[in-house]
């Protein structure tokens, strides 16, 4: 078998019963790599070096997948998972710098992407702080953590988990003109502005706006800072 088997799994078989008996509450940890060595691999992943058995395996999960690739691997099979809605998040590893930076273009045509990593040990924490987030499900969580990276001017991960957020109060709360949905959309507008991205700031501001005028209508006429409280 050319792809690389989970911890405790021998062969395929097990491989497939392996995913389906995964607790519901935890996503799948997938990790392609079609250069894998077998080294530095961590427990609770499942590794494929052969990307038509990684394909396969996301195809038959009944549960959401963490997705974690090589970015030397990377194209090889976005283009083919990236739709799939196993695919809940994905998480691509750079061997360095200058990697990197090359494939950034990929964060702008993947909405899936988290981030881009060239610290093995920020990957892995970023990895486990996902996955806690996802078992709690709480948008409260996600808003919060994200304001905080938002503080310390991580803007790619602020963005990451405020979209978060976002989807969980759209689909929990009744009322979509909730103040949480509009903190949310607010916080989206200062995160862009932050970034320079003028057009999908106003986009977002303008959205925060409508719901915090259609809460306090007599906000309309004050000033836009008065209005879009953090």
């Amino acid at each position: 078998m050319n792809g690389k088997k989970p911890i405790n799994v021998k062969n395929s078989a097990d491989q497939s019963k392996s995913i389906d008996r995964k607790q519901e509450t935890s996503p799948i940890l997938i990790s392609y790599d079609k250069n894998n060595d077998e080294k530095n691999q961590e427990d609770n992943f499942i590794y494929y070096n052969n990307v038509q058995q990684c394909i396969q395996a996301i195809e038959q999960s009944s549960i959401p997948i963490f997705l974690i690739l090589n970015s030397t691997s990377a194209t090889d099979i976005l283009s083919r998972i990236h739709s799939l809605t196993q695919i809940d998040t994905i998480f691509i590893y750079c061997n360095s710098s200058r990697e990197q930076q090359r494939c950034q273009y990929l964060c702008q045509h993947y909405s899936k992407i988290f981030d881009l990593f060239i610290d093995r040990k920020q990957l892995l924490d970023t990895i486990q702080e996902n996955v806690l987030l996802y078992q709690k499900q709480s948008g409260n969580d996600y808003l919060r953590l994200a304001e905080q990276y938002k503080q310390k001017n991580e803007f790619n991960h602020a963005l990451k988990y405020t979209y978060k957020a976002l989807d969980i109060y759209r689909k929990t709360l009744s009322n979509q003109n909730h103040p949480l949905i509009a903190r949310c959309l607010n916080n989206l507008g200062a995160i862009y502005d932050a970034q320079g991205d003028v057009n999908r700031s106003f986009e977002f501001y303008e959205q925060a706006i409508k719901i915090y005028s259609h809460l306090k209508p007599a906000l309309c006429n004050q000033p836009v800072s008065n209005i879009l409280k953090k």
